[in-house]
C-alpha cells in the first residue's frame, strides 16, 4: 500500500467510511449485529430461518449468533418456534415489534442513496460489491444469500417453484426471499 492514494484504496476507505455512518445511526437502538440478524431474518425464506443460517448469514459461530438472537427475542423482535414438520428444529420468525423497528432502520438512508444512482450505476455497484464480497468472504462462507432466481435447485412452476434442495414446493413470494442454499446455476 505504498501508493496512498490509489484507486483501491480510495474506495475501500469510501465504503469503511459508509459503514461508519451507516452503524453510528444503528448504535442508538440495537448492536449493529443485532440490527444485521433482524434484517436478515426478516428477508430470509423460511428454510433460512434458522439459527444455523444466522450465524453463515454473520460469518461468526453459533454460539455467538444464539447470544444475538437471544438479545432480539429478550427485547421481542423475534420469536422462535419449532419447525412445523422437524419438531427439533427451531426457525424465528420477525414479530410486529421487529417489522416495526424495521420500518425506521438506520440503514435506510443509505438505501435511499443508492436508491438514487443512476440504474447503470447501481448495477456495476452491486455486481462490484459482490464480487469484493465473494474474495472477502472466510473460508466457506457464503457471501450472499440469494433468492430462487438463477439457483440450480429452483424447477420453476409459473409465478412460484419447487426447491430441489428442500424437496419443497415455493410460492411466488418465498422465490424472492434470500436462501442459504442457494447456489448459482
Amino acid at each position: 500500500m505504498a501508493n496512498h492514494d490509489s484507486a483501491p484504496l480510495r474506495i475501500a476507505a469510501l465504503i469503511e467510511r459508509i459503514g461508519r455512518f451507516s452503524r453510528a445511526r444503528e448504535a442508538a437502538t440495537l448492536a449493529p449485529a443485532q440490527w444485521e440478524a433482524l434484517r436478515f431474518i426478516a428477508r430470509a425464506n423460511s428454510f433460512s430461518r434458522q439459527p444455523g443460517a444466522v450465524a453463515a448469514w454473520l460469518a461468526t459461530t453459533k454460539g455467538t449468533a444464539s447470544q444475538t438472537l437471544m438479545a432480539l427475542e429478550r427485547k421481542g423482535l423475534i420469536r422462535k418456534v419449532r419447525h412445523p414438520s422437524d419438531g427439533r428444529a427451531t426457525r424465528i420468525e420477525t414479530t410486529p415489534a421487529g417489522l416495526a423497528m424495521l420500518e425506521d432502520d438506520p440503514l435506510r438512508g443509505l438505501v435511499e442513496a443508492i436508491a438514487r444512482l443512476p440504474p447503470l450505476y447501481a448495477a456495476g455497484l452491486s455486481q462490484s460489491l459482490a464480487h469484493i464480497a465473494g474474495d472477502l468472504a472466510p473460508e466457506g462462507a457464503k457471501a450472499i444469500f440469494a433468492g430462487c432466481a438463477g439457483c440450480r435447485h429452483l424447477e420453476a412452476q409459473g409465478e412460484a417453484g419447487h426447491c430441489r434442495n428442500f424437496g419443497a414446493d415455493l410460492s411466488g413470494e418465498e422465490t424472492t426471499l434470500a436462501c442459504v442454499a442457494h447456489s448459482p446455476d
